[in-house]
């Protein structure tokens, strides 16, 4: 079976939705050779088209618009048509000289991922569509005036996988039958997130951090970008005792249109931390963390102050390797997963009520946050998820076959 994978953003360029697409396909390949993969992708931070190889993958990256920095105004408008007429035409012209894939499956959305979804359509190739982030509705964005080249209208084989009920509740307002949506959270790799004991954590705190055993650290590792809100927990922090740390560790964009703004993300916390006399209480850390699970291992507590959210995923990851959460409350996401006084706590995002949130998630005891692992496992591990996802494909291979989905 071709599968085309469609990306918003893929590896090595820094993208959750990208990350976690490329370890399905790695995991669903292993001892399947049936199955062949081949890569196209957007980009944010690169504006050429290019081929390249990553892990295994062939990737063909689509990314050339005449206009990589928006205006604030009224050209705005006129640039972002030719911005995606322009790399329509691009992914247009690649897909005609590829051998016709058997499925399409998207994670994400921009030009690039909406031109092979039309791609999809005109040539009844299945697909599946990631919905990966908060949004108004499922489809895929095109520009008013470019409607005459290319349609947002869905395939006649699709299914939605929404990565949370709130997801799942947009495609249902926006009229997308419950029989074509799959909501699930991401996957948790099982072998990766686990639970420690005390000698190997402190083991790990002591190589990743300046940190000590008699400290409570707290850690948030997102990409710095506004609303991920890492600013938040340096308010909080001035509310707990000394003993209280925090690592706040992530990636930054630092090439195309976005750089600047967060790179002052960044900054401005540096700036923050020095002026408050926090430098001993907080360490910063910049870059993709590949061993993030070493990082949930050495802490107390996750701290999550993101101010939207598609899911979470480290909600879920961290859980796994034992560690309460306090986590914003947003509906239909971090309520979901946090239970208070069970493995973690939701809040207001109030300094005072966060900070008192997180003294009670440190008292949880081991035993209750061992089971908390196990049962998110249970729900979540790749075993599970990966097992619906290869009956789902299963499905479009042999369409006579059947699948029992979300309850439907």
């Amino acid at each position: 079976m071709n599968v085309l994978l469609v990306s918003s953003k893929y590896l090595p360029e820094y993208s959750g939705s990208g990350f976690r697409a490329h370890n399905l396909y790695k995991r669903l390949t292993a001892g399947n050779p049936e199955m062949k993969v081949n890569v196209i992708t957007g980009s944010e931070t690169e504006n050429t088209c290019a081929d390249y190889e990553y892990d295994g993958f062939k990737v063909r990256r689509i990314s050339c618009k005449p206009f990589s920095e928006l205006a604030g105004n009224f050209l705005r408008g006129l640039q972002i048509p030719l911005n995606f007429h322009a790399e329509h035409a691009a992914a247009s012209s690649y897909l005609k000289r590829i051998t016709k894939p058997d499925l399409i499956h998207i994670f994400g959305k921009n030009h690039v991922t909406a031109s092979v979804l039309d791609f999809a359509r005109r040539n009844n190739i299945p697909s599946l569509i990631e919905l990966c982030n908060e949004m108004d509705t499922p489809l895929q964005y095109i520009p008013i005036v470019n409607r005459i080249e290319a349609s947002n209208a869905l395939p006649d084989k699709y299914h939605f996988v929404c990565i949370s009920e709130r997801l799942k509740t947009t495609c249902l307002k926006n009229g997308i039958p419950e029989k074509n949506l799959w909501c699930r959270p991401n996957p948790v790799d099982e072998s990766r997130f686990r639970t420690v004991d005390e000698t190997e954590k402190f083991a790990l705190r002591k190589n990743l951090t300046k940190f000590g055993e008699r400290d409570i650290v707290i850690s948030y590792i997102a990409k710095f970008i506004p609303r991920k809100n890492h600013k938040f927990l340096i308010e909080v922090l001035k509310y707990l005792p000394a003993k209280y740390k925090l690592l706040l560790a992530g990636p930054i964009v630092d090439s195309g249109p976005l750089a600047n703004r967060d790179s002052n993300v960044f900054n401005d916390l540096d700036r923050i931390v020095s002026g408050h006399g926090l430098d001993e209480r907080v360490q910063l850390m910049k870059g993709f963390i590949e061993n993030i699970q070493e990082y949930y291992q050495m802490s107390d507590i996750y701290g999550f102050p993101a101010k939207s959210e598609g899911l979470g995923t480290p909600l879920l990851e961290s859980i796994a390797c034992g560690l309460p959460v306090v986590a914003n409350r947003i509906e239909g996401i971090t309520d979901v997963w946090i239970k208070d006084g069970e493995n973690g706590y939701v809040s207001e995002l109030v300094p005072e009520h966060f900070a008192e949130k997180i003294i009670l998630a440190s008292e949880l005891p081991a035993g209750k946050r061992q089971l908390e692992s196990e049962k998110i496992l249970k729900i979540a591990g790749t075993e599970t998820i990966d097992r619906t996802y290869a009956a789902l494909i299963n499905k479009y291979k042999n369409p006579n076959s059947f699948i029992k989905l979300d309850g439907n």
